[in-house]
């Protein structure tokens, strides 16, 4: 993958790292509790890598998906930083460049998401 493709991606994770920060800000707004407001303020304090930690005590299942989320986008750009982006987690071989643009935070590549969805079903099944 081209750096310049990369840095695109980085781009589109930082943004829609944004976007998440605003709607988790605008959901403890809506609360009115004393605690919602309190963690607000704990949040706007700290950078986004800790969010994910500070929410857990106030899971609810829309929290919780976001916080996944960002922690896969977290994840996905410390790869870039680190200059490890786009291997496959199992393999190490070459992420294919259309799964990335379609899910930057992608961890595997086709053959080895295949293998773990199969261990999946087996377990669950």
């Amino acid at each position: 993958m081209s750096q310049s493709t990369t840095l695109r991606l980085r781009a589109r994770m930082l943004d829609e790292i944004q976007q998440y920060r605003h709607l988790i800000s605008q959901y403890l707004q809506q609360h009115p509790q004393p605690q919602c407001s309190e963690l607000l303020l704990q949040l706007e304090q700290k950078p986004i890598g800790y969010w994910p930690e500070l929410l857990h005590p106030w899971m609810t299942p829309e929290l919780k998906q976001i916080s996944t989320r960002l922690e896969a986008l977290q994840a996905a750009i410390s790869l870039i930083d680190m200059g490890l982006y786009g291997l496959c987690s199992d393999c190490e071989s070459r992420i294919e460049a259309e799964l990335l643009s379609a899910d930057p935070t992608r961890q595997r590549c086709r053959r080895c998401e295949q293998q773990f969805q199969e261990k999946l079903l087996h377990r669950h099944g």
